[in-house]
């Protein structure tokens, strides 16, 4: 695929969607370049393979927000909330992320299509999506398969939608934070041994800047979901893996809270559902032990580090374990790596979850910028209470060197 610039391009929507493929939401930034204002898109991570008959048991309305449909090619899925309560669909932790890119990027680009308004063909589509660092490789095979479904069509609760592919980039997850941390870093970026710990639902991975270079990454399977199934494994009193409102019970119970479990408990006494609580808080404290050792260990073995950074949806769940680990290895910890996504765009209140994506959006966003000479003089999100500013502030300016220098290095193509 061709690197995208203004003469290659005809004018027309540009839509510009980066994705994360969470196991535990599925997330993605939306924004119509170059002026459109970001929006958050959410789901969570349940799909399910389906009939057409199955699909058209259902009217447009239910597929609103928390879900929706897709037909690509021969085969319809479900994703969201309605793949998990009606059709036992899986979050398929144990699959590669990529394994379901498709079909989840196609029912991104719907929800897209939908927010935006989007009822014609005329769009150009520029994606990016964010991807442990052992599966980036194998993902860059999608392009031929994104460029082929956006061209013939994709079944959509809203009609058929097209678009033309202009480009499709894949990251390792955390590059979006590292960039952000180099530029606030500036020179001393590329003195320093910098980390970054992404824990996350499905599985934990680390990636090593050493004097600014990449050098090394990996990813283990200790994510939240370690917890949550030693937590069921070893209870053995029906709890389910697959149930959204455990990972809430055991992140409540953290603080001290047991009561969330209560409805999860599927004793028929009162006895019974305290006889479940008090096994609870027996056992939890001992995983959340394993849980953190392990962690520790894996950490300790792969990198000495002059700072660390730290993010993910997991990662409160541990932070007094990791700020004690490394406050005695003496490493500085920046969670987030500093990063505040701006809150006029958390409708879905995911916080510090989206991190991530915000800041690979931007560097996205900024590489686009180069390629189409567009000369941006204002934030992503304005404040509307403040006057327009002259230069790009909110990250954009940190982040405008290191794109430039980035894009130079490895141009947008496939």
């Amino acid at each position: 695929m061709n690197t995208p610039n203004s003469s290659q391009v005809k004018p027309g929507i540009k839509l510009v969607l980066s994705c994360d493929l969470g196991g535990s939401q599925v997330k993605a930034i939306a924004q119509i370049y170059p002026d459109g204002i970001p929006c958050v898109l959410a789901m969570s991570p349940e799909i399910a393979d389906v009939s057409i008959d199955s699909i058209n048991s259902f009217s447009v309305q239910t597929f609103q927000n928390i879900s929706t449909w897709v037909g690509v090619g021969d085969e319809y899925y479900v994703l969201g909330t309605i793949a998990k309560e009606v059709f036992a669909g899986s979050a398929a932790l144990r699959d590669n992320k990529y394994h379901y890119a498709i079909p989840k990027i196609a029912g991104l680009l719907s929800m897209a299509y939908q927010k935006f308004g989007i009822n014609h063909n005329h769009v150009d589509v520029f994606i990016q999506i964010l991807l442990p660092p052992g599966e980036v490789n194998d993902a860059r095979n999608l392009t031929t398969s994104l460029k082929q479904i956006l061209k013939l069509g994709i079944l959509t609760p809203n009609g058929r939608l097209k678009g033309k592919l202009r480009n499709f980039c894949v990251a390792a997850e955390g590059s979006g934070i590292l960039t952000y941390r180099s530029r606030t870093l500036g020179k001393t970026y590329i003195q320093k041994n910098v980390g970054i710990l992404m824990l996350g639902y499905r599985n934990a991975s680390f990636a090593l800047s050493a004097q600014g270079n990449p050098a090394k990454s990996e990813s283990t399977d200790l994510g939240m979901s370690w917890v949550i199934n030693s937590f069921v494994e070893r209870t053995a009193v029906g709890l389910s893996k697959n149930d959204s409102r455990l990972i809430t019970a055991i992140l409540a119970a953290a603080k001290g809270n047991f009561d969330a479990f209560r409805p999860l408990s599927r004793k028929a006494t009162p006895e019974g559902v305290q006889f479940d609580l008090n096994l609870f808080q027996k056992v939890l404290p001992s995983i959340r032990d394993e849980y953190c050792r392990a962690l520790v260990r894996w950490i300790r073995n792969i990198a000495v580090l002059d700072e660390i950074l730290i993010c993910g949806g997991t990662a409160e769940y541990v932070k007094k374990e990791l700020t004690d680990h490394f406050h005695k290895e003496a490493t500085p910890i920046v969670w987030n790596g500093g990063v505040q996504f701006p809150a006029p765009l958390d409708t879905k209140g995911l916080g510090e979850r989206v991190a991530d994506v915000w800041t690979a959006h931007i560097t996205y966003i900024l590489m686009l910028d180069k390629n189409f000479a567009y000369d941006r003089k204002q934030d992503l999100v304005p404040d509307p209470n403040k006057p327009r500013p002259s230069t790009p502030t909110s990250g954009l300016a940190q982040l405008r060197e290191y794109a430039k220098k980035r894009e130079a290095e490895q141009p947008l193509n496939s």
